[in-house]
């Protein structure tokens, strides 16, 4: 199957090479020293299957901050914050990390529609949306691509290129461009969980943030700031992760801490 008729399916945008791995390295995460296992599964995510269902679950996504490059996968915030609710509900949960590293707010939103429409209606979602100037796009030969937006690839970059097309988008984005494709997403997530009752928080973080505060303005007609966690407290990069790039194991604690502080008297 081309990515094109994966995208444009029904069916969940499936990372066809990583489809039930056990991997040691991934995304920017390249020094093997035997420490994580990055164990995915039959879509090519780094979480449990969806047969795997409980009697309360939850749903994350996001890119690589909630894919949790460079940490134990026992140790990054989806998996923390999983582990609250589990003690103060006494209840058997499931966590379905759908984070990919990468990805765009549409990508985000897509894979949402994707599997509450087909696999799973959770009793929980939590999305840390990525940076709103993040594209996707499909080439000519069918084939998927990820544009990084406003940060542009490096000599040795695993996850974008500076391809043409990639090139020209940047010459061509802007913050209203970035804001409607934030807004179309939001809104489809939105629009979603209102229809089939899903308890649905978000959240965004690292440099990201620092744009979201200065979109402010705009953003205040768009969110629903009830169901928004601001980490204005926690939200910086500690670059602690095992590829020194990706936050590491302190700030997914304190990140969690803080998330679930802000959740608890709302589930």
């Amino acid at each position: 199957m081309k990515d094109a008729e994966n995208i444009l399916s029904n069916d969940i945008i499936i990372n066809k090479e990583y489809v039930n791995k056990e991997l040691s390295i991934i995304s920017s995460d390249l020094d093997d020293d035997g420490s994580i296992i990055y164990e995915m599964n039959e879509h090519g995510y780094r979480s449990k299957s969806f047969k795997d269902k409980t009697e309360y679950n939850i749903l994350t996504l996001g890119c690589s901050w909630t894919m949790g490059v460079g940490v134990d996968n026992d140790l990054i915030w989806p998996s923390l914050i999983s582990n609250r609710i589990d003690e103060n509900k006494k209840l058997n949960v499931s966590l379905f990390n759908y984070g990919m590293y990468g990805v765009s707010t549409s990508f985000v939103s897509k894979n949402y529609y994707k599997i509450i429409t087909n696999y799973l209606k959770p009793d929980l979602v939590l999305i840390m949306w990525p940076g709103f100037s993040r594209r996707d796009y499909i080439k000519e030969d069918g084939s998927f691509r990820k544009i990084g937006g406003f940060r542009m690839a490096h000599d040795k970059d695993v996850v974008w290129k500076n391809d043409e097309e990639d090139i020209l988008f940047m010459q061509l984005r802007n913050d209203y461009q970035d804001l409607m494709e934030f807004w179309n997403s939001y809104k489809l997530v939105e629009s979603v969980s209102k229809l089939h009752n899903i308890k649905t928080y978000h959240t965004i973080a690292g440099y990201y943030y620092e744009i979201f505060v200065s979109l402010n303005k705009y953003l205040n007609n768009i969110i629903d700031f009830d169901c928004f966690f601001d980490p204005y407290q926690c939200y910086k990069n500690d670059n602690k992760a095992r590829d020194k790039h990706h936050p590491g194991e302190k700030w997914h604690e304190n990140f969690s801490n803080n998330f679930y502080e802000f959740l608890k008297n709302k589930i």
